[in-house]
């Protein structure tokens, strides 16, 4: 094997497998190179045929297609590696955004790797990075969870697990579900600021950014479309920063608000648990 060649020496007629990511919701969203590759491939393998014929219909793509879902998984990735071996270029898709990502995709490229087969990812739509930048939290360092686990007790134990979480994390979630993370999100982290895109990219799209108690209403206990959603890192203030807090509060209590109207307003301005401050400001009298 040459050090040079990651991949080792591959056969002559080694096919090419290519993850292709498609738009979200808005048809224009998708690059030159996808749909080349899209219309070259001798294949496109797709996670709803159904959805995917709608965008190459829209581009007057005719490439064969066949469907990926957890049903056939097992035979198709057989297929697409028996169609690797001849030389065959493969695309896949998922319905939306980036193959792999909470959808189907994975298993072709471990598969095609396995035969020695050239793997190639394009460049396109994802929600996670888009959701994480449009949070406007700071996101220089984030993690995707995938969709939260579904049990109570579990998605309870989840949420407990990151109230020291420094990274905003990233999850999705169906809008059957929205409501009950929501609450659970309140009942574990309280304080914590969230942000929540609905529908993005779509004609409806929505926008959201508070604490769960105050999304909770706006979202509403039965909304429709997809939902990403972005939880703020903790905060976790130095001893400076406590005492810059301390001295906050102090002078805005001297100057006549109440506790909780001083605890709120220095909260708004650093992000600083609202327990914490209230406690800050418990601890100044108010002037007469």
């Amino acid at each position: 094997m040459n050090p040079a060649d990651p991949a080792g020496a591959r056969p002559a007629q080694s096919g090419r497998l290519v993850v292709c990511p498609t738009p979200l919701g808005n048809l224009e969203d998708i690059t030159l190179r996808c749909l080349r590759e899209l219309r070259e491939a001798q294949v496109i393998i797709a996670e709803d045929t159904r959805v995917t014929r709608t965008l190459l219909a829209r581009n007057d793509i005719t490439t064969p297609l066949l469907s990926f879902h957890a049903g056939n998984a097992a035979r198709r990735a057989r297929e697409v590696a028996e169609r690797l071996r001849q030389g065959q270029v493969v695309a896949v898709v998922s319905d939306a955004g980036m193959p792999g990502i909470s959808d189907p995709g994975v298993e072709l490229v471990r598969e095609a790797r396995a035969l020695g087969a050239i793997v190639e990812v394009l460049p396109g739509p994802s929600a996670v990075p888009a959701a994480a930048v449009l949070s406007g939290f700071d996101v220089s360092s984030f993690r995707f969870d995938g969709f939260p686990p579904r049990k109570p007790g579990e998605r309870r134990a989840y949420l407990e697990g990151l109230r020291a979480e420094r990274s905003a994390v990233v999850w999705f979630e169906a809008p059957t579900r929205i409501a009950q993370l929501l609450r659970a999100v309140q009942a574990a982290l309280p304080e914590r600021r969230l942000f929540i895109v609905r529908e993005y990219t779509k004609k409806f799209e929505e926008q959201f950014v508070g604490t769960a108690s105050e999304l909770v209403q706006r979202v509403g206990s039965a909304p429709r479309g997809e939902f990403t959603i972005v939880l703020e890192g903790a905060r976790t203030a130095s001893p400076a920063a406590s005492g810059d807090l301390a001295a906050s509060i102090a002078f805005l209590r001297a100057a006549g608000l109440s506790a909780k109207d001083a605890a709120e307003a220095v909260r708004l301005a650093s992000g600083a648990p609202r327990n914490e401050l209230y406690r800050l400001a418990l601890a100044h009298k108010r002037r007469p």
